[in-house]
């Protein structure tokens, strides 16, 4: 029978890989996951599967409310020993309940009216739990604030041969490194945009037709996923160590439940101080008559300064989300044709 979920979930795809007596393999090369709606529009490109144990493979697919509803395909892909096998799998789409963390016109006039009433526990709407909403939009309000500390990670971007477009980590909100450096014997660095433009002006430079290891950059939005467009196409298979901010829990392919503590997996213990007295401050403006709420917004105002200033709580470097490492993608594209590529064509693509 094949699995049903609704549109907004996170599909886990998962492949076992065994031999000719039946065991639990490794493959020697790579195990790959591609998916298609009904209409036969690719939903996911061929990706690495990750290993949860021996032979045993997983790949997340997160799914949003651009997804068809219907049958869905997935094709396996394992190459081992020289030799390639292949495997498929179908899975349905339903409609979907609504999200806990976004709003729609209804939801949000529900929240409203709720609200409004100033009774916290009156059911009604959508959103009985209105408290609980609050709490999660302040707790997302305050991961988001600032470029805390504990949301810089460690990733590792692959790139596999004819790629162009990379989908980075699923719980990616944006870059931290200027530059990437190649892990193999290699002198280039992967340089990063956020000008389209710029990103175009080094392809027209480069040649639109042009294969090698990756130069140049730009991450875009789609799908519920960030993705990294890369050129020139990649000629060799390569991996890059990159730092970058990690998106809310409560975000992302698998958010967090309602139950689950935030400290210390999440954030540091000391941010529940912060969270708790900015949750108060709002909830007790809201739903008391009293002046109560000031003593809060206070404690709050005074921790959240407190940490502000600290380097070891926040990143204190203030770099663009984005950031390319030569300073001047910022020229227009004809300046950019008129003459060589920035850093000049004998060192640009980063060498060294």
């Amino acid at each position: 029978m094949m699995e049903t979920h609704q549109l907004g979930d996170t599909v886990p795809l998962k492949m076992e890989t065994r031999n000719a007596a039946g065991a639990l393999y490794t493959p020697d090369t790579s195990i790959k996951a591609a998916a298609w709606d009904s209409a036969g529009t690719s939903v996911l490109a061929s990706s690495d599967m990750t290993a949860s144990a021996t032979g045993v493979y997983y790949y997340y697919l997160p799914t949003t409310a651009a997804f068809k509803r219907g049958c869905y395909r997935v094709t396996y892909t394992v190459v081992n020993d020289g030799s390639t096998s292949t495997g498929k799998d179908f899975f349905v789409m339903e409609a979907g309940a609504l999200s806990n963390t976004g709003w729609c016109v209804m939801t949000l006039a529900d929240q409203m009216r709720s609200e409004m009433e100033q009774n916290p526990d009156a059911a009604g709407g959508n959103i009985p739990d209105r408290v609980a909403k609050i709490v999660r939009e302040k707790g997302i309000w305050l991961y988001n604030h600032l470029d805390w500390l504990f949301r810089k990670t460690p990733g590792s971007l692959t790139v596999a041969e004819g790629d162009t477009t990379i989908t980075m980590p699923l719980d990616f909100k944006k870059l931290d490194d200027r530059a990437m450096r190649v892990n193999e014997n290699d002198t280039y660095r992967l340089l990063w945009t956020e000008d389209p433009s710029a990103w175009q002006a080094a392809k027209d430079r480069i040649g639109s037709t042009a294969t090698g290891s990756p130069r140049i950059a730009v991450l875009y939005y789609t799908g519920g996923v960030w993705v990294a467009k890369v050129w020139p196409e990649v000629s060799e298979a390569a991996t890059y160590d990159f730092w970058y901010l990690k998106t809310n829990p409560w975000y992302g392919a698998a958010p967090i439940a309602d139950n689950i503590n935030l400290s210390p997996d999440y954030w540091p213990e000391e941010f529940d101080d912060g969270w708790y007295a900015l949750c108060a401050y709002h909830l007790y403006s809201r739903f008391r008559s009293d002046d109560s709420w000031k003593g809060f917004k206070s404690e709050f105002a005074t921790w959240l300064k407190a940490h502000e200033s600290q380097n070891n709580e926040t990143l204190a470097d203030n770099l663009e989300p984005v950031e390319d490492v030569m300073n001047d993608f910022r020229h227009t594209t004809s300046g950019l044709s008129a003459g060589s590529l920035p850093g000049g064509s004998g060192i640009w693509y980063g060498s060294t």
